[in-house]
């Protein structure tokens, strides 16, 4: 038996990869992974810190501008001036951002405003007044919470509720959109008014006077219990969209 030679085998040439290649391959998988990492574990700095609020009195007159943040208000027979809190919460984009609450005071008005400072904030302000100040509160898309205030109240805010409770003969307006109303009265304002959409309006009167109730709604029904008269000069306005409205 003749033992034939083992044949030469040359390299295929479709699939010689040099070395240069071969880099060139993993330097194009190992950017794309490094891409992802970098996305997956980057995060944005959340900040928070607790600013006092304090002015002495007397103060008539409460302004709150806010955005994207609670405001909650609550009479206190014991001041004659504003003490509470601000609890602000911010992206650092900038890295030395220092948001806060801003405080003016003339003839009787505190004006609370808040100042980002150039970063995403919140800024909920929760506070105590004597309850014969007026009220005016601008927010959006959080909620507003007033109790026992005697004076006028004017509430706005987006796509959050309104709760008010023991408020006073002050006349009342509160705005919304896309969330309740809820406001009971101790007082008998002239004019009680409300709107939002696509909610419910909850409205207590003292369950004396005599109100015209006007009331407005799509797809829902009205619930009307209070005492009416239509030839009396005090007013309800209420109008929402697809819900009902109760008066008591």
């Amino acid at each position: 038996m003749s033992t034939e030679p083992t044949p030469t085998r040359r390299p295929i040439a479709g699939v010689r990869v040099s070395t240069v290649a071969l880099l060139g391959v993993v330097a194009a998988i190992a950017i794309p992974c490094g891409a992802a990492a970098l996305v997956v574990s980057g995060s944005i700095d959340s900040k928070q810190a607790q600013q006092t609020i304090n002015q002495a009195g007397p103060v008539t007159r409460v302004v709150v501008e806010d955005s994207n943040s609670t405001v909650r208000i609550t009479g206190d027979a014991t001041r004659s001036g504003v003490s509470g809190k601000a609890d602000l919460t911010w992206h650092a984009f900038s890295g030395n951002a220092h948001p806060k609450v801003t405080q003016k005071y003339a003839d009787g008005v505190l004006t609370l405003s808040k100042d980002c400072d150039r970063s995403d904030c919140w800024a909920n302000i929760d506070i105590q007044v004597p309850p014969t100040v007026s009220v005016q509160v601008t927010t959006s898309d959080a909620g507003i919470f007033v109790d026992n205030v005697s004076g006028p109240v004017n509430l706005h805010s987006t796509n959050a509720g309104i709760e008010a409770q023991q408020l006073g003969s002050g006349d009342a307006v509160m705005n919304t959109t896309n969330a309740g109303i809820k406001a009971s009265f101790v007082g008998a304002p002239t004019t009680i008014t409300a709107a939002t959409s696509n909610a419910g309006v909850t409205i207590v009167t003292d369950g004396r006077t005599l109100y015209y109730d006007k009331v407005s709604t799509t797809n829902a029904e009205s619930n009307l219990q209070n005492p009416q008269d239509r030839r009396s000069n005090n007013v309800i306005d209420v109008t929402t969209t697809n819900a009902g409205v109760t008066i008591k």
